[in-house]
């Protein structure tokens, strides 16, 4: 954690995406994080309707700040919705 983000009590977390690792906050969705480190995720509505951006959570706890309207399947993430509470791996299927 960077001395700028303790000073502002951000909470950051590790993304780990096969050989990768980011880091990211609470403080915005998990698709926003990733597309600003240069990882590209399929995406269509943003808003948690259509599930484009499933990507599997292989371990670690994400929070959704409302209920997404498309299912979820068990094991998976909606990046565009998802907030990142702990460290995490996720991995991209085909």
């Amino acid at each position: 954690m960077s001395e700028k983000q303790e000073r502002k009590g951000q909470a950051v977390h590790r993304v780990l995406l096969g050989k990768k690792q980011i880091l990211v906050t609470e403080e915005e969705p998990l698709l926003i994080q990733l597309e600003r480190a240069g990882i590209h995720v399929e995406y269509q509505c943003r808003e948690g309707y259509c599930s484009s951006c499933s990507i599997k959570l292989l371990w670690g706890n994400v929070i959704y700040p409302f209920e997404p309207l498309a299912w979820v399947q068990s094991g998976y993430l909606l990046a565009c919705c998802a907030i990142v509470k702990s460290d995490i791996e996720i991995a991209f299927f085909d």
